[in-house]
């Protein structure tokens, strides 16, 4: 063989292996991630957004607008779980006119992330609309809209809802809430979320343990921060391993933005410390405190149904606080708080056993101590309803 014919087999052989090679990295491009629209174009209207999410190794995705381009400024626009293709719709006169760009993570069980950024630009300049209708579309949704919009709270929603907290969080602020996962809400014991959604009071007590006053960003959180509720009692941040929590929480999606403050999502129901409730006030003590001390009703063993009076009695002196918990099926460990309170002598509750299942429970009265030890009363009752 001679040198020409073989170089130009060679040059052969290397087209056709190129020609393999280029379809291959195109389909890689846009295999995963933004598929539309594509890098640079201009978007008036309503617009469609379509992202491919491949799953493994990554857990979830997180979508943004960057306004402007600024990451510092960030606005969620959605997040999903599952693998495959997603198109949602964008309204962009939400948005003011000029550059900005999406932003799509990838997020893996560690929190760490791929991130694809598509500038793009927005041009609504031809859109007719009232300048009322423009100040209106052009403002972000405060904190209850947006989680409204976004469809993935329904729990949290009607449970805010249900606490007359709606026009709280609509409020100047600005606020910062850590939203609960539906997940979340539904690890919580049986009977748990039925019997606070129908106590408006201990509800709103639990849910202002999830809002801080302010605007706290992710890049503002260090380990150790604590930060005070609008409930009343702190928070602890734990920044590790690339994970950080909100005491026994994890944050799993952080700085969803809205108008009047910002969203991080957390995988558990964070509870405010024994104590700090208000949601059930005892009644007055008397002037001499009988010498019975603990719950003196319902007795051991006893059949509950229906709304019934639970009564104890605290004794002060070397205690400064008692809890009042259900143990749902006599279990420590899904304990439900029911009251508190601090004033030695009687105190008598309403309680409606239909908010619970029926069978085997327990209460738990804790006699709490200054230096935060207790001694406990386990006292063992049934529902039958």
């Amino acid at each position: 063989m001679n040198t020409k014919s073989r170089w130009w087999r060679i040059l052969i052989v290397s087209i056709m292996a190129l020609a393999l090679i280029i379809p291959t990295v195109a389909g890689a491009q846009t295999s995963s991630g933004i598929v539309s629209p594509t890098d640079g174009q201009t978007l008036s209207g309503t617009v469609d957004v379509t992202a491919v999410f491949p799953g493994s190794p990554y857990v979830r995705w997180d979508l943004f607008i960057l306004p402007g381009g600024n990451d510092s400024g960030r606005i969620w626009v959605a997040s999903g779980e599952d693998a495959g293709e997603a198109t949602l719709s964008l309204d962009t006169t939400k948005y003011p006119d000029g550059d900005h760009a999406f932003s799509l993570r990838l997020v893996k069980a560690d929190s760490n992330y791929d991130e694809q950024i598509v500038p793009f630009t927005i041009d609504n300049s031809g859109a007719a609309s009232s300048s009322s209708e423009s100040a209106s579309t052009a403002s972000t949704p405060d904190i209850v809209d947006t989680a409204v919009a976004a469809g993935s709270f329904p729990t949290l929603v009607a449970a805010v809802q249900a606490a007359d907290l709606v026009d709280a969080l609509k409020g100047a602020g600005p606020f910062t809430v850590f939203a609960p996962t539906e997940e979340a809400f539904a690890a919580l014991p049986e009977g748990t979320l039925d019997s606070l959604l129908a106590d408006p009071a201990a509800l709103a007590n639990i849910l202002l343990y999830h809002v801080v006053s302010g605007k706290v960003m992710a890049a503002d959180v260090t380990d150790g921060l604590t930060a005070e509720t609008l409930q009343g009692s702190d928070v602890t941040f734990t920044v590790a391993d690339g994970s950080v929590k909100i005491n026994d929480a994890n944050i799993v999606t952080t700085d969803i933005e809205a108008g009047n403050g910002v969203i991080h999502v957390i995988d558990a129901v964070i509870l405010p410390p024994a104590g700090s409730e208000t949601a059930a006030a005892p009644a007055a003590a008397p002037a001499t405190a009988p010498a019975t001390t603990g719950l003196i009703s319902p007795t051991d063993g006893a059949t509950l149904s229906g709304t019934v009076d639970v009564t104890a009695v605290f004794p002060g002196s070397s205690y400064v606080r008692w809890d009042l918990f259900i143990l749902p099926g006599g279990n420590d460990s899904g304990k439900i708080w029911v009251a508190s309170g601090e004033d030695a002598g009687e105190a008598t509750l309403s309680l409606d056993t239909t908010n619970l299942p029926n069978g085997d429970h327990a209460f738990s009265l804790r006699l709490v101590k200054a230096d935060s030890n207790y001694d406990e009363q386990i006292v063992n009752f049934t529902i039958a309803n």
